[in-house]
């Protein structure tokens, strides 16, 4: 289910040259890509930046079905400093109407819950979940949050979370190679607690001992067995790569394991 979309590391790219790199993309049989981030960092130093980028995803062909939010220090959901946590979650909703005009249905979030959780974590997620779903409704976006290093009781306490919200709002962004290196690295198990609610995909290999971001074919993920078992799922919406290699090779390389 669903068409793949790519993930291009726009942060290593200059801006002068997105026109043609989407050019490129699209040369290789690309229709869709992620938007990215570093994309907001530029509309909120020079306004007008989202739309030039939008004329230039047009001039390609491609669409922006998805976006990964803003993350890291001061972005995660789970932030448990007041201040910092009510400016990102007023950057996450200022990006999410934004996202809304280029055509974002999917807006992917880190939770910022570290393991062991640490006290307030918790409560800060759900405060930050709870103040993002109007603007989310109000766009239509899902939120996606999204499994990375958490202990394995965290990520079913997750899911408990998002069965507590209950609205199509409110989802998850599985990450293959997270789940293959952090936890209990049972991808399966993980995939089928998650999945009821999985609106994204993060698709990326590893050999099990670090978060490597690899194509498929670098690592050791089993596709054969698994890419039918994710395009099973019932409301996945975008499937992303997310590799930090993202040339024609890598996209090759996904196209073949996402048509097994």
């Amino acid at each position: 289910m669903g068409e793949l979309v790519h993930f291009i590391e726009w942060k290593k790219i200059p801006p002068e040259r997105f026109g043609q790199v989407m050019l490129d993309a699209a040369s290789w049989g690309v229709r869709q890509i992620v938007a990215h981030p570093v994309w907001g960092m530029m509309e909120e130093e020079t306004p007008g930046t989202l739309k030039k980028i939008r004329n230039l995803c047009t001039t390609a062909g491609l669409t922006t079905p998805g976006c990964h939010g803003y993350w890291g220090h001061g972005n995660d959901l789970g932030c448990t400093d007041a201040a910092a946590r009510g400016t990102l979650v007023r950057r996450h909703r200022t990006f999410l109407c934004r996202l809304a005009e280029m055509g974002v249905v999917t807006y992917t979030l880190h939770l910022g819950i570290s393991n062991p959780a640490k006290q307030g974590q918790w409560d800060a997620l759900r405060k930050s979940v709870e103040e993002l779903l109007p603007a989310a409704r109000e766009t239509g976006i899902t939120l996606a949050l999204e499994n990375g290093a958490e202990a394995p009781e965290d990520l079913r306490r997750l899911v408990a979370l998002a069965d507590e919200f209950d609205c199509p709002e409110v989802g998850f962004c599985f990450d293959t190679g997270h789940a293959h290196c952090y936890g209990d690295r049972n991808v399966e198990a993980l995939l089928g607690l998650m999945a009821s609610r999985i609106a994204v995909l993060h698709i990326h290999d590893n050999y099990g001992a670090f978060d490597d971001h690899n194509p498929p074919g670098q690592g050791n993920i089993d596709w054969q067995k698994l890419v039918p078992e994710l395009k099973a799922l019932p409301r996945l919406r975008n499937p992303e790569t997310e590799s930090g290699d993202w040339d024609q090779t890598s996209w090759n390389a996904f196209q073949k394991i996402w048509n097994i």
